[in-house]
């Protein structure tokens, strides 16, 4: 009897489950030293899966694996466009997230069923830079500003969010749909997303050290018949690291909880 009234108790307070499964998709972009402002000419398409646990009304856990696409120029910029630089990297991303919901959305009855959110964590991503026009150009292992080492490709950044969600009719038995519109910007730890970051190298030490491709795509005017640049010209702002971001919906769907299959 007390089994049973406890059971009723706990279905009529929880309408669904706690565990979601959602898509997204979207457009992503990104902020450094090819990027020129907004850089909505090299606005590309993202996409994801993820996993979210709610642990009460307000906080929920989000784990996400996304593919993003970003890319920027120099061309059709009349203060940089000489230096000929571009990029282009697939971004894959590894994301662990909370969330918090500025109303109580979605699992007691009574529940809000719409709600605007904050998230944040830490991700992991991997990217690898080539030239915009020639994808098989690769920047990193070219070592365009002289270093010793190639960077890393896996890098840490910090996601921060914010979103509108809204859900279906809730029902006593099954699972509901949530959608939500959201922006996600992630702050990186890393200032060669573009491959740019510092100074010019000296073009000749370049080229007896690296072949012609090393000190070419270094000094990317020589390509369109310009001299090298002296060593120790500007090449990118140190002072700044780079950022990637994203606007996309989301569509979930949130499994009913077996407990309450029977209410």
């Amino acid at each position: 009897m007390l089994f049973s009234t406890a059971s009723h108790s706990y279905g009529q307070k929880y309408f669904n489950g706690r565990s979601e499964l959602g898509w997204v998709a979207g457009a992503c972009n990104y902020h450094g030293d090819l990027s020129h402002g907004l850089n909505l000419k090299n606005t590309r398409p993202m996409g994801g899966m993820y996993y979210k646990y709610q642990f009460s009304g307000f906080f929920s856990y989000r784990l996400q694996a996304s593919m993003l696409n970003i890319r920027g120029t120099d061309d059709g910029d009349r203060s940089y466009d000489v230096r000929n630089l571009s990029f282009q990297t697939n971004i894959y991303e590894w994301a662990n997230m909370f969330e918090f919901n500025f109303q109580s959305f979605g699992l007691n009855y009574g529940d809000e069923q719409f709600s605007p959110y904050f998230f944040s964590g830490l991700n992991g991503f991997f990217f690898n830079p080539t030239r915009l026009e020639n994808k098989d150009v690769d920047l990193r292992n070219l070592k365009t500003e002289g270093q010793k080492r190639s960077y890393s490709q896996f890098q840490p950044a910090v996601p921060i969010g914010f979103g509108l969600k809204a859900m279906s009719r809730p029902k006593k038995q099954g699972g509901v749909w949530i959608m939500a519109l959201e922006g996600c910007w992630r702050k990186t730890f890393t200032d060669y997303l573009d491959d740019v970051n510092g100074e010019y190298p000296n073009h000749q030490a370049l080229l007896d050290k690296q072949n012609q491709a090393g000190a070419q795509y270094s000094h990317a005017q020589t390509m369109n018949g310009q001299a090298p640049y002296s060593t120790g010209t500007m090449r990118g702002d140190t002072h700044l690291k780079d950022w990637y971001y994203s606007i996309n919906l989301t569509l979930a769907f949130r499994f009913p909880n077996p407990k309450c299959a029977s209410f």
